[in-house]
């Protein structure tokens, strides 16, 4: 729709200018005339200051062209940019992930004491034991998962807001809980998980404010 009446704009401005330079041609024609010019410098002199207008207007007409250009390219782009957001924010609903979102809350119910700071060694025991392989990859594929969000949210590649309005409340809440065992990793190796525990920490304090 916005094409279309942008065509019909364009459409009425070239007919605006082509009207514009008739009435210019024909009111400089008939000055030369009435200062008493030759019919053939008047019209050699009209032609020249009809050019000239006409390549200003020609540039003006252009630069208004290349404005609408890029504002339809960059709603295209935002367009765009909010489909992909979708899309790999959908993943976290897919089956697979489901099955982990549901192994990671059993877990937070199971563990919630361990996951205290003063208890923290219980929990990295805990998932440390072969035993418990089911629980540490629900752990790390779900902090994974956010760090990977949160990266590309950060660097502009997904669409903030977006994210914010599908994740915010759920990076707060598994931030909260997981702060102790994510502090504890980064203790190793500092950059782990950053880019989560920078955009949750974000989340968190906006709500306070």
């Amino acid at each position: 729709m916005n094409n279309l009446f942008n065509k019909r704009y364009s459409i009425r401005m070239v007919w605006l200018i082509f009207i514009l330079l008739a009435l210019v041609f024909c009111c400089v024609f008939l000055s030369f005339k009435f200062m008493g010019w030759k019919t053939s410098a008047s019209l050699d002199y009209t032609v020249k200051i009809t050019l000239s207008i006409l390549a200003f207007l020609t540039l003006i007409y252009h630069m208004h062209n290349l404005e609408n250009q890029i504002k339809t390219q960059e709603n295209s782009n935002k367009q765009n940019l909010a489909k992909y957001t979708y899309d790999i924010c959908a993943d976290f609903r897919k089956p697979g992930m489901m099955e982990i979102n549901e192994d990671i809350r059993c877990l937070i119910i199971s563990q919630s004491d361990n996951l205290k700071s003063q208890n923290i060694h219980k929990f990295l025991a805990h998932i440390d034991d072969p035993a418990n392989r089911k629980d540490r990859q629900a752990v790390i594929i779900t902090l994974n998962y956010f760090e990977s969000i949160s990266a590309m949210a950060l660097a502009g590649d997904l669409d903030l807001n977006i994210v914010k309005r599908l994740f915010g409340k759920l990076f707060g809440r598994y931030y909260l809980k997981f702060a102790p065992f994510i502090l504890s990793i980064q203790q190793e190796s500092a950059k782990s998980w950053c880019n989560f525990e920078k955009l949750a920490l974000k989340w968190i304090n906006e709500e306070k404010m």
